[in-house]
């Protein structure tokens, strides 16, 4: 049985001056088994990190119903570990306080707060770090830290938003082979939205690519390539030709992505459709 079961699910968002609502997500199916690690792909404006606020609970979905662990998601809950592309620190808490701070909202005790933050600080490599502030830290090191924050709480899935989007090419590779290290000591379920196909070939174990808005699951497609995963991969047949039909499919929902919206700039400018 599935841990984590999307059905039927639906997201609109309303306009301004009476025009009608944008459709962001189209009913929607998904499913995500214990211990995967499913990397969703699509162009810009799909739905991807609607998606993901929905199962996050930071979203509200319009139809249809998310499952997680047998229970229906009415809202946010540490069931559910978060990392945006934004670090999203508290930059006046120490990295070892940052990493506390959903231990201490759920009134645990303090020493076994600082028991776990050590257990995660180390997993991530920021042994010795526990008393930097953010601003002392660079942007691949802040994101270890919120990917030690949001482990700490123990989720029962982690979801990811662009988690390296914001770093330059050596760092972002470097913090994909770490995750990935990560996630085999701990094996938990991940939900993974990047715009990278190389990064959602190398971290999943399945690839999950969305059509143009509004968006639904159009290929769903398993990566057999096992772990651990040595990052040379990327340069291997096998690789390759996965990463050959993956861009095909991307490339032609960014090219109707594309067309809807020369479309629509010719409906605003002219007020009909041409």
């Amino acid at each position: 049985m599935a841990l984590l079961n999307l059905r039927g699910v639906s997201r609109s968002f309303a306009l301004s001056g009476g025009a009608p609502a944008t459709v962001a997500l189209q009913a929607t199916d998904l499913q995500v088994n214990e211990h995967e690690f499913l990397t969703i792909l699509g162009p810009s404006g799909c739905g991807k990190s609607t998606l993901l606020r929905i199962v996050a609970g930071l979203e509200r979905h319009d139809a249809g119903e998310v499952i997680l662990d047998g229970r229906p998601i009415a809202g946010p809950g540490s069931d559910r570990g978060m990392v945006f592309q934004s670090y999203t620190l508290f930059p006046w808490l120490t990295v070892r306080d940052n990493v506390c701070f959903g231990l201490r909202e759920r009134r645990i005790p303090r020493p076994q707060q600082l028991e776990i933050a050590q257990e995660y600080l180390a997993q991530v490599g920021l042994s010795g770090f526990e008393h930097h502030y953010p601003r002392q830290l660079s942007g691949g090191m802040q994101q270890r830290v919120a990917i030690a924050r949001a482990l700490a709480n123990g989720p029962r899935i982690l979801l990811m938003d662009e988690p390296f989007g914001a770093l330059d090419h050596q760092t972002r590779e470097l913090m994909q082979e770490l995750l990935l290290d990560v996630w085999q000591a701990n094996r938990k379920t991940v939900l993974f939205v990047t715009h990278d196909i190389d990064e959602a070939i190398f971290m999943g174990t399945r690839v999950a690519v969305m059509t143009a808005r509004p968006g639904r699951i159009k290929l769903d497609q398993s990566i057999e390539l096992g772990y651990p995963r040595h990052y040379s991969i990327k340069t291997s047949p096998p690789f390759a030709a996965i990463k050959s039909e993956l861009m095909e499919q991307v490339r032609i929902e960014a090219r109707a992505a594309q067309a809807a919206t020369v479309q629509l700039a010719a409906i605003d400018s002219s007020g009909a459709k041409v």
